[in-house]
């Protein structure tokens, strides 16, 4: 089957994943003062992340063990069956839960879709297939906001999960009629220890950095260190660990890991705050504010789009990292003094967006075919920790202006600030950016090493350095 018949099969779930975390920023306030949210609103955001992040590892084993088609019709089920648990939702509890139960799901459509395209398609040459990854992303994402606000004022926003239904029948249709091939796996003793424990770590991580969590923060702290030491003992003795030292060896992949959860970190930040921004203190509608985020969502999209074909055609990519991070830098500081938002807005996106082909084909590229499920899975589960760390540090910055109101049932609670308190809150949580975007900028420069690209399917050896 040729490549680009798999990858049209796999896209309309990498639509449902993008389409997910961007569709529900814009109806943000809307639902928050329908539910009585308050200032836990986000929760509605981080709590999709938060699941999805902490089973993402899973998948990537799992379908190493058993196939990918196998856990992507897992994957979809749990998604769908979670998209109508939020639309039935009532009260902000059950719709946080059914937000978990989507992210369960949610958590294996856009990192099993892109582990089918590394099975089928060279390193150097998914520069390339990124364009065409970036055409799917521009669709879903530039669409999200503007649906997102669409439906929550001229209908229902209940129609953001509604919409989930019919695409992921479709979905579900395509890769069991045209991916039954992947549908191999390997035997081996899966490390449900391990995996519990990286769950655990991966929760109680973010709930201590969100300021909306009701656990005492010395429990969250004395938790989690005890939870990363058991992870380390387990995986130390695990026949098949979850997280295999000999992957987080691998040239250039450990570092990659870590710009991507920067990356996503900075566009979450944009991506929940702004719209927030521009409802709560300069109150523009959410289809207007929708409006300001397809520049973000364009601007990412051509810039992935430019940077793939640029590695496929020359095979270098960390100039590409580096100059998006300059640019994210630039752009956040502006954010930061109130300068030109457009234009921060489109120079913010167009350099986080350089940056997605370029570390994704570094660890594709040193992976072991063997080893490319828990190795993506990874890759992936640090972009999704880098974007729920986003939210939950955002909002971290902006309730040291903006206090949580303990007490208050209604979301009108944020409106009784006063338009200059909830600025200085904006302005620093845009300071923290900046400063996140400089950190990834300096790393890239001094860490990130130039390889050399594989042409073949599954690279089993490690790529040479080049100049």
């Amino acid at each position: 089957m040729s490549p680009k018949t798999i990858f049209a099969s796999v896209a309309l779930v990498i639509a449902l994943g993008s389409l997910e975390k961007s569709i529900v920023t814009t109806p943000l306030p809307i639902i928050g003062e329908e539910l009585g949210a308050g200032q836990a609103l986000t929760w509605i955001v981080t709590a999709y992340l938060l699941a999805a992040t902490a089973v993402l590892p899973l998948y990537g084993k799992l379908s190493d063990m058993f196939g990918r088609v196998k856990m992507l019709n897992v994957s979809i089920a749990l998604f769908l069956l979670g998209s109508v648990a939020c639309g039935l939702a009532q009260d902000l509890p059950t719709l946080i839960g059914a937000r978990v139960l989507q992210g369960i799901g949610g958590g294996g459509l856009i990192a099993l879709a892109f582990t089918v395209i590394a099975d089928c398609i060279p390193a150097r040459e998914v520069g390339k297939y990124q364009g065409y990854i970036s055409a799917v992303y521009a669709v879903s994402s530039i669409a999200g906001p503007l649906l997102g606000g669409y439906f929550a004022e001229h209908l229902n926003w209940r129609w953001v999960f509604w919409i989930n239904l019919p695409l992921g029948a479709i979905a579900l249709w395509l890769i069991n009629t045209k991916l039954k091939h992947l549908n191999k796996g390997r035997k081996s003793r899966f490390d449900w220890l391990g995996a519990g424990l990286l769950m655990a770590v991966t929760t109680l991580l973010l709930l201590l950095l969100s300021p909306e969590s009701v656990i005492d923060n010395q429990i969250l702290a004395i938790s989690l260190l005890v939870s990363v030491l058991l992870l380390v003992l387990v995986e130390r003795r695990a026949a098949d660990p979850i997280i295999p030292m000999r992957v987080l060896t691998l040239p250039g992949y450990t570092i990659s890991v870590l710009l991507i959860m920067c990356s996503q970190l900075l566009m979450f930040a944009v991506l929940v705050y702004l719209p927030l921004q521009m409802q709560w203190e300069q109150g523009l509608s959410a289809s207007a504010s929708g409006l300001y985020m397809m520049v973000f969502m364009m601007s990412i999209t051509g810039g992935a789009y430019c940077g793939g074909k640029r590695i496929a055609k020359t095979g270098y990519y960390k100039s590409l990292v580096v100059g998006g991070f300059a640019l994210a830098a630039v752009a956040m500081g502006q954010l930061y003094m109130g300068i030109m938002p457009v234009v921060a807005l489109a120079l913010a996106g167009l350099g986080l967006g350089f940056t997605l082909p370029s570390l994704n084909v570094v660890v594709q590229n040193v992976l072991p075919a063997s080893d490319r499920g828990i190795g993506l899975s990874l890759f992936g589960y640090g972009r999704e920790l880098g974007g729920a760390i986003g939210v939950a540090f955002c909002a971290a910055l902006f309730h040291l202006k903006v206090p949580v109101l303990v007490g208050e049932g209604s979301a009108h609670a944020l409106k009784d600030f006063a338009p200059e308190q909830l600025a200085a809150g904006f302005t620093l949580t845009y300071g923290g950016m900046a400063m996140i975007a400089i950190l990834a900028f300096v790393i890239t420069v001094w860490r990130l090493k130039a390889q050399s690209l594989s042409n073949d399917v599954a690279p089993t050896q490690r790529p040479h350095d080049v100049k």
